[in-house]
């Protein structure tokens, strides 16, 4: 049974339950909660918390307005956790066909205000990690949340890591920064792996296989876990960019942690 970390976390996952469940009525078939907070190393200052909610059919900008209202007024009873909840409200269609037929979902995350977007294979981690998740709302998630297989897992992580070539111009910030190098960390620990954990647990794996790397990898752990703020002397920019260069050519060029050939087999995740 779920535990929540603390008590703050219970009341804020209990009001969402419930404004969730009321605002979506009938169409809601689940909601689920995914993430560190299930997976090991939440950290109630900076971790986000993550939630898929499953829908009989798609949302309509109408209805997307009354949710956006929803998670106003929790972010303003919550303002510890303004801009820390995400949820991807999506449909059992979506799921479904989002590889061959475009479908409308709705998502709140950290820098994001709710909007409509298109349900495709940009968010397919998220939803294959809400699959191995807790059902705060209606059945299980494996029974109704399709499987996605490894190989697909893995393509999945390549192209987030390809697009990193460009994103991290953007990263002019050490919190950017920091939240960088973990997220390549973990990208490259899930193409060996074919699984996701957290950013926090895929740093120390990738760590001693990487070593010219260790110390820019504590720096960034520390930074994002430790409460980091952000100062002169803390702007590792060139530094970042040459990790991410490296690190997402491992990832492309399909090599594990060891520097072989890391190829997939299929099967479930």
């Amino acid at each position: 049974m779920f535990s929540p970390p603390n008590a703050e976390v219970g009341r804020l996952l209990s009001r969402l339950t419930k404004d969730v469940g009321q605002h979506l009525g009938d169409n809601l078939i689940g909601l689920y909660l995914h993430g560190s907070l299930v997976t090991g190393d939440f950290d109630p200052g900076r971790s986000d918390l993550d939630l898929l909610a499953l829908l009989q059919t798609d949302l309509h900008e109408r209805e997307v307005e009354g949710l956006r209202e929803m998670h106003a007024r929790l972010a303003g009873d919550f303002p510890a956790w303004q801009d820390r909840v995400e949820v991807e409200y999506v449909s059992e269609a979506a799921l479904r066909d989002f590889r061959t037929r475009p479908h409308l979902m709705a998502r709140i995350s950290p820098g994001e205000a709710l909007h409509l977007t298109e349900a495709n294979r940009h968010y397919l981690l998220n939803w294959s990690t809400a699959r191995r998740g807790v059902a705060l709302l209606g059945p299980p998630p494996d029974q109704v949340l399709p499987e996605v297989t490894r190989t697909e897992f893995v393509e999945a992580v390549r192209q987030h890591a390809g697009s990193w070539g460009e994103w991290v111009t953007e990263m002019r910030h050490p919190g950017g920064q920091a939240y960088t190098v973990l997220t390549l960390c973990r990208a490259l620990y899930s193409t060996r792996h074919g699984e996701q954990v957290s950013k926090r647990r895929a740093a120390g794996e990738v760590r001693p296989l990487l070593p010219g790397w260790a110390p820019l990898i504590d720096w960034a752990a520390g930074w994002w876990y430790g409460g980091g703020q952000q100062t002169p002397d803390e702007d590792h920019f060139d530094e970042v960019v040459g990790f991410v260069g490296e690190v997402r050519s491992r990832i492309l060029g399909g090599h594990d942690l060891r520097g072989q050939p890391s190829g997939p087999s299929g099967g479930a995740c």
